[in-house]
């Protein structure tokens, strides 16, 4: 098997059926209920109006004891606060020579699975695109950008699996600065989810990019403090970010098409969280800046009040759909 995927949801599901869709084999470990609601196939659309549609999809079974089960890649995509319960199983299907490449958001995914799987190769890697699910067996690419993985040699061997177009592959030479330049993208998750609308509009509304950039800031410099240097994933440069963010709203209209050039539809993973009231990857996205902030002496306060609102609102204590003058005033103290 050359590749598995382990975790069909919204990144898993798109990546798998792209990986398929370029004519390679592809094991799925998935959910009883998903392996149903994927029996008959899945479609891949995105913004650039790809559309494709892989059928006939092979579950793998994680407890027989087939060594043909074991894939040379093994895409981790489940999320961070399932990489415990997940552990056992990943016994079953990794084998001597799979290399794993972790697909989570934020920050120390990658180390806690080395530290599972000391002797296999662990790769850290970026989903830098909005996937969003318009039917059961539909999903769809709402933004630009697609897989982003370190230049290595086991990288580089993976150019061929990536001719569908609606999913590109990057390779950078600098990690550590694509993951927290990943991470400055996906400050934008929890504050999405906390207004309650889509992408596109949400974007739209200045107190939100105020507070979006208030947390870029915070990141910006604690980047600054551990001397890292981040990749530039987007149209803009990283460290123009926050200014564009807080830009008048005509104005940014005008300069952001590129940003804004996505499905009207579109939302961020953790509104589908919230909304279903499944607890966030908040801790791994906010809350690791905290952290690493108060590892290097720079408080960040915006992205401490991100991230005890959203507990908040796991906990049932506040509810999602704060519009954006509300939020600006609650966090931009």
């Amino acid at each position: 098997m050359e590749h598995m995927v382990f975790g069909a949801g919204l990144i898993g599901g798109y990546l798998g059926a792209a990986l398929m869709t370029s004519g390679r084999s592809v094991g799925w470990v998935v959910r009883a209920k998903t392996q149903q609601k994927l029996s008959s196939g899945l479609r891949v659309t995105d913004y650039l109006d790809n559309d494709e549609r892989v059928e006939k999809l092979h579950f793998v079974d994680v407890n027989s004891d087939s060594k043909d089960q074991f894939p040379n890649y093994l895409w981790l995509t489940v999320k961070c606060t399932a990489l415990e319960a997940a552990i056992d199983d990943l016994r079953r299907v990794v084998g001597p020579e799979t290399t794993i490449i972790c697909l989570q958001n934020g920050l120390g995914a990658e180390a806690y699975i080395q530290q599972q799987f000391p002797d296999q190769q662990v790769i850290r890697g970026v989903m830098a695109a909005n996937v969003a699910e318009l039917a059961e067996d539909h999903l769809h690419r709402g933004t630009q950008g697609g897989i982003d993985l370190p230049r290595l040699p086991i990288t580089e061997a993976l150019v061929p699996s990536f001719q569908f177009a609606g999913l590109p592959l990057a390779l950078h030479d600098d990690l550590e600065g694509l993951l927290w330049a990943k991470l400055q993208l996906n400050l934008n998750n929890p504050i999405n989810a906390i207004s309650n609308i889509p992408l596109k509009q949400q974007l739209s509304l200045r107190d939100y990019r105020r507070v979006l950039a208030a947390a870029a800031d915070e990141l910006l410099a604690v980047t600054a403090a551990k001397g890292i240097t981040l990749v530039k994933l987007s149209p803009l440069p990283p460290k123009l970010i926050p200014a564009m963010m807080r830009l008048p709203d005509w104005l940014f209209v005008r300069v952001s098409a590129k940003m804004l050039a996505i499905d009207p539809n579109a939302r961020s993973s953790m509104w589908e969280d919230l909304s279903s009231n499944k607890i966030t990857e908040i801790d791994f996205l906010n809350g690791a800046i905290v952290r690493e902030g108060e590892k290097v002496g720079v408080d960040c306060p915006v992205n401490r009040a991100i991230t005890n609102l959203v507990h908040q609102i796991e906990r049932g204590e506040k509810s999602i759909g704060i519009d954006a003058k509300a939020l600006r005033d609650l966090l931009l103290k």
